[in-house]
């Protein structure tokens, strides 16, 4: 039985097994012994962790963290957070100045010409405020 348990020790810590039916395998013994075995060698101070409470898996306390270096990463943010609206409600807010603008020239208009030009110009303020528009709404949103 003493050999078992070397061999129970050895598939613990060096092997990082922690199934015990993997253990019962290895070791050519019924689960039942396994579990009694850890038990033993628990209270021997041989080896320091937890049996699951469905008794699968046997967890110790004493795992060694990883000597590996941690590499630092950037966390980049979603591009939905980093769309600048600015400069579409900014072009928004020119383009309702330029619509008032041709709406004011066309209410004093005294005539066709200078219809005319509050017409295209109440056209072109409408068209940039849509593109300002655009550019506010190209900020997608997340799910």
């Amino acid at each position: 039985m003493e050999e078992k348990k070397k061999q129970l020790v050895d598939l613990v810590i060096k092997r990082n097994v922690s199934a015990i039916i993997t253990m019962s395998e290895k070791l050519g013994v019924e689960p039942d012994v396994v579990i009694e075995l850890i038990n033993e060698l628990v209270t021997e101070g041989k080896l320091r962790g937890n049996i699951t409470k469905d008794e699968t898996r046997f967890f110790r306390s004493d795992s060694k963290v990883s000597d590996a270096p941690v590499i630092a990463r950037e966390d980049k943010l979603p591009e939905f957070l980093s769309y600048n609206v600015r400069p579409g409600i900014a072009i928004s807010i020119i383009g309702a100045i330029i619509l008032v603008g041709g709406a004011v020239a066309n209410a004093n208009a005294t005539d066709f010409t200078e219809q005319n030009f509050a017409a295209g110009l109440f056209l072109v303020g409408l068209l940039v405020m849509f593109f300002g528009l655009y550019l506010v709404a190209k900020r997608n949103p997340p799910d």
